[in-house]
This record gives C-alpha cells, structure tokens and sequence, in this order.
C-alpha cells in the first residue's frame, strides 16, 4: 500500500546526534560544522574570526595563554613559555615586562601543562606545578627561659632573651614565647627557619601604572609567633602545588590531598597571629578523608562552596556564613571519573568538567538539585559519545550566550561548541557542533569576555590574535548583512593609473583570500574584487577599488547534514517495515545570500541546487549588488530516505540561517500498526 504523505521537522537548533538516527530527536542532525545554534535565529553559519594583530613572528610552541580581564575597558593576553613570558593588551600591542628575579621560576619542558595561573585586579599569580615548595633554612632553636604563666616574668626582662611560657592546668593555651622589646614582653616565636622560600612559591606579574608589568617574587609573610607544634607550617611545604584560587577573600592553594588558604584578608599570610588561639581570621589548612587516594588538583568557586575536583571524586568544602579553621568542613559529594587535564567551567549554576572516555572526552554538567539539594553531574555528550576528540586541554563558557567550547590538543584547529538553553526546569536545547580553522592553524588557547571569543593562534608565519563575537543578530556597520570570511579585517587599497591595478597589502600571509569591496561602494557593496596574490602579503586586481576599504579574510564552509529520515508511527516512532522515498525537500531561511543543497542518491550522482538570492523581476535585482532574503528553498530528492546524504553548505562570505523544514514521501507498507 503505497501513501503520499507530508513531515515537518520544526527546528534544526539542537545539533548533532550519534544515536541511531531512527531515535534521534527531529531536531538533531548527522553533521553540523561551522554552524551556530540559535533558538532564535535556528542554526546558521557560525561567524567569522577577526584579525587583530599579529603577536609574535615566531612559532612560541605549547605556551600556557592566560588573559587578565582587568575591567571592561583594560584587557590582557599572557604567553608563559620556557624561562620567558610576553604580554599584550587585547589590541596585540606588546608590553614591557620587567623581571628583577629573572624568569628561572618559568623553567618548563611542558608549558602548557605546567601552570595554573589566577588574576586578582592588577596582580596576576603564576604556579608552576613542577617546583617544590620549600622554608628558607636558618639555624636552630634560640634558647629560652622558662617560666609557667605570664604572671611569672619578670617586671623588666632582659633584651633578647626569649621566655618559654609552658602554662598550667589553669589555662586553654599550651606553649607559647615572648620577648622584652624594651618597653612590654611581645609574642615571638621561638624558631629559626620562618621564611617561605620565595624562590619556590608562585610569582606574581604586576601591571605598574605606567603600563608596565612586573614580574618578581611575593614576599610572603613570615613566621612570627609559637613553635613547630602551635604555628606549624603550611602543609603544602616540600610539597608541589597543584592549583591556585581565590575564595572568600582568601588566597589558596591545593596541594595533594590538601588545601591551604591564607590568613583573612592577608592573602600573603600562612601562619596564625598568635599561638594562645585559634582565631577566625587565621589560616585554614584542611585535608580530604576518603577512601581513595584523592590527590586534588582544581578548585572551583561554586554556590558559596569550593567545588574540588580530583580524577575520580568531587568534594565541597563550606562552612557557616563565616569560614573560619573552626567552621570549614570537606565532605565527598560525588564520584564522577574526570579529566583534569582542563579545568573545569563555571557557567551559570552549573560547572562543566571533561570526562575521559577510550580516545574520546565527554563532558559532564554538574550542578545541584533543586528539591533534594544534592549534587550530580549529567552527562551531555550521553548522545555523541565519540564526538569530541581525547586530551580536551581547556573549557570555557560565556552565561551571556549559554555556550560551553572545549579545546582539544587532538585537534588544534578545531573548537567544540556546545549551545543551551533552559526554559525554566527543563532544557529546550543541547547542540554540540565543530567549528574548524584553515588547516596548519593552533589554537593555543581561548577565552570568553562577555560576547567575545577570543583566540590566541598559531599559524606557520607567526602567532596571532583573533576574536569572534558571539551575540546574535550581527551584521556590518555598513551594510545589512555580516560578511563571512575568517581573520576578515579592513584594508583600502593603492590604485596606480600607469598599469591599472588596485593592490592591497595585507597583514598576514595566505593563499586563498576574498576580498569584498565595503559599504562605501554602493551597488558594488559586498561583492568581491577577485584579486589575486602576487607576493607573500601583497594581492593585486586589474581596475580601480582604491575607493574605499575592502574586507579581506579566508572562507570557510557551513556544513549541515540532515539525519536520514524515517516514517513514524502516531507515537514518534520510527517503522521499520514501511519504506519511505522522498519526492523533495523544503527547508525555510531568512535573511540568506547563499546556500546550497546537495543530495547524494546511494550509489549515484550527487545533484546540487543553490539559492543565490537572485530573483529575476523584483526591485531589489541590481547586478553586482548583493541579494538577501527569505523564504523557503525547495529541491527534488527522488531517491530512498535512510541512504540518501542530504546536505546544505554554504563556502561564500554571505550568511545562512535555517529555522526549519519539510518532506514530501512516498510510504510502502506491507501491513498497518496496530
């Protein structure tokens, strides 16, 4: 029985999907590359990276990338290689940067791994995960006089001599010394070695007031009061660090199963005020208690709590509204394997992690339910288990524009994009897509400052900037659409009469530029010069477009890939004894100059259809001149729904955006549901 039916699939926003396609969502499909999903303007071609400097003619390898966001208005981009360490404001102008310590504590087989860096205002703290943390030696216990109480000492002491006061069974205090200053008996301490050897601590990196950067050692405080017993040192001592956070004005750091965090305020200070007491400014000092050997290597600010994370458990360390020695506790919440190659991202209410799964990373969404208050973590790779390529080096996330994008050393050229939305309780959209550079480019990192990704990008002439702005609805300031070219930037051109060539010379060397002449050029405004390369950065074409300014940059292409379609029964369940033929297609756009579809038949031909926006007879057919609309594109299929490839691309610099679409089919059924 042979049945001509219609099926829509109402939005195309939620990406890829590498279930069985009969299970997908309609909304999910085979590929999704260079693509953007938007619940507003449905899934279009992702926008172009921009070009704004060039950092460094030389290759600088696996760097750790750190940007200091200051403030909305002063930003900047750390390199930290072997023994060196460059910065940049975000406009790639290079800054002076001083190191009267030298850069030895910089000393690194493996940068990009070896540091954990933490901004706070106009300081910037850099760990090296390699060097163990040590005390400055000194010589040995000074010699004391020992008295039992305070009361005990005499009226006027003798200058330099220090009292050991042992206490009696009258006071809450044990051992503690002081010392005649002159005047008064003061508390001291009765040790030799107090000093955190700098040398072996984090540096910092200052930006000075005259627009330098300083990079020196901290001067961290010393031991002043008590013993080995009553003013210990921190536990982190002849031991590595293995990250550094900031937590409700304290600075901390963890290492092993410990996490140490400074005085209240101090952020300098590791040992306590006085040996009598235990204040709550004091330091806190606090190891996890667990079953398994949980050595901590990221803290993550979360909730009012400190989310720690280990490679096979996740701890919350709280305490009362006050956090004081006294009140701070540690307690397991769950047992979620991770990756801790990445540190995880805090995005909203919620914290992403990478996972590792066999040569694959999946990534984890980790949050607190709401009625039970407890914590758990779902996983929202579930449905493309083999989607991200292993060693993800690095998450990031923007709450503005609810997008997670991890960076994998796999693959150095790629992002991985995951776009959600939530509607109340409920998630309206899960969209994992890739977005890919030129082939031969490095991501070295990334970073999100409000709608702006940020790329820092290694390329085989040099290290460069980039940024791609996420926000929606974005087009030119002079023109009604966005042109779609990657480290797209702004050049005017130099026209010379004898030879009648317009030449542009360009900031960076590539083999394949468009150039698209500016608004200013009126009906000519968005279509290209077709100007060819004649050396490393100069491009030539015959004419004159010294006028105004062109957009130059490299084109990329859109990719979308439907999933093969099935007949469903009135429960949305694919049949599979019904064979279905699709007659055409028809997808619905808006605001497009270009796109194609292609449809590739199971061993036949592949056949393309492409809406180029120009429509014979309307007033908006100008030769030359660019053609936006909307509408809906429909094209012939005629071929079996499960085999056939269909596809849309788009590999000009004009946009694409997709909503939704619609088939037509004939279904052959054997026998009918019950």
């Amino acid at each position: 029985m042979d049945e001509l039916i219609n099926h829509s699939i109402p939005n195309l926003f939620n990406g890829i999907s590498q279930q069985s396609a009969s299970i997908r969502q309609p909304s999910q499909a085979e590929a999704q590359e260079n693509a953007y999903s938007s619940i507003v303007e449905g899934v279009h071609k992702r926008h172009p990276t921009n070009h704004i400097a060039k950092l460094s003619p030389d290759q600088i390898g696996a760097a750790y990338v750190h940007v200091i966001n200051r403030d909305t208005t002063e930003r900047y981009v750390v390199s930290i290689t072997n023994n060196a360490i460059q910065v940049w404001d975000i406009n790639g102008v290079q800054k002076t940067v001083n190191a009267p310590s030298g850069y030895g504590y910089l000393a690194s087989a493996a940068p990009s791994t070896d540091f954990s860096v933490m901004t706070i205002a106009d300081y910037t703290f850099i760990v090296n995960k390699t060097i163990t943390t040590a005390m400055t030696a000194g010589a040995g216990p000074k010699a004391t006089t020992e008295v039992q109480t305070f009361a005990k000492l005499p009226a006027t002491g003798v200058g330099g001599t220090t009292y050991k006061i042992t206490g009696d069974n009258t006071n809450s205090f044990g051992t503690y010394y002081v010392l005649w200053n002159g005047s008064t008996y003061v508390e001291t301490t009765v040790l030799n070695t107090n000093t955190i050897n700098p040398a072996t601590m984090p540096y910092k990196l200052v930006r000075e007031a005259n627009g330098t950067f300083t990079f020196a050692q901290v001067t961290w405080k010393d031991r002043l009061v008590g013993d080995l017993l009553s003013t210990p040192e921190p536990s982190f001592i002849g031991h590595k660090l293995s990250d550094i956070f900031f937590y409700r004005n304290r600075m901390g750091f963890l290492s092993g199963e410990n996490v140490i965090m400074s005085r209240a305020g101090d952020f300098f200070s590791f040992f306590g005020e006085t040996a009598t007491q235990v204040l709550d400014t004091d330091p806190i000092d606090v190891a996890v208690s667990h079953v398994k050997v949980s050595t901590l290597k990221h803290a993550i600010p979360f909730q009012r709590n400190l989310l720690l994370f280990s490679e096979q458990t996740q701890f919350v360390l709280a305490a009362t509204d006050l956090l004081t020695p006294k009140t701070v506790t540690i307690h397991a919440t769950t047992e979620f394997e991770c990756s801790v190659k990445a540190k995880p991202t805090a995005s909203g209410s919620n914290i992403y992690f990478p996972v590792d799964k066999s040569g694959y990373t999946g990534v984890r969404e980790y949050y607190v339910a709401n009625f039970q208050l407890t914590f758990d973590a779902d996983d929202v790779t579930a449905h493309t288990p083999k989607y991200i390529p292993g060693n993800v080096t690095k998450l990031l996330s923007s709450t503005n524009e609810d997008v997670v994008i991890a960076l994998s050393s796999s693959e150095p050229g790629s992002l991985y994009v995951y776009k959600y939305y939530w509607t109340g309780d409920e998630k309206s959209q899960s969209s994992w897509s890739r977005w890919t550079l030129k082939d031969g480019a490095s991501i070295l990192s990334a970073d999100i400052m409000n709608t702006k990704l940020y790329l820092v990008v290694q390329r085989a002439d040099g290290v460069y900037m980039e940024s791609i702005d996420l926000q929606a609805g974005l087009i030119e300031s002079d023109m009604p659409v966005l042109i779609n070219l990657d480290r797209k930037t702004k050049i005017t051109g130099s026209y010379n009469s004898t030879t009648n060539l317009t030449s542009w010379t360009v900031p960076y060397d590539e083999t394949d530029l468009v150039f698209v002449q500016g608004g200013p050029f009126g009906t000519r405004a968005g279509d290209t010069t077709g100007a060819t390369k004649v050396s490393p950065y100069v491009w030539q074409v015959m004419g004159d477009y010294s006028a105004s300014y062109c957009y130059v940059g490299v084109p990329y292409t859109f990719r979308y890939r439907f999933s093969p379609q099935y007949f469903r029964d009135q429960n949305k369940v694919a049949v599979a004894e019904c064979k279905l033929k699709l007659r055409h297609m028809r997808v619905f756009f808006t605001n497009s100059g270009f796109f194609s579809a292609t449809v590739k038949p199971k061993g036949r031909d592949m056949s393309t259809y492409e809406w180029t926006g120009k429509q014979l007879g309307t007033d908006t057919m100008v030769i030359g001149a660019i053609q936006i609309g909307s509408g809906v594109f429909k094209f012939p299929v005629l071929s079996d729904s499960i085999t056939t490839i269909i596809e849309l691309t788009n590999d000009s610099h004009l946009p694409c955006f997709f909503q939704s679409a619609e088939w037509e089919g004939l279904v052959t059924s054997r026998s009918t549901r019950m």
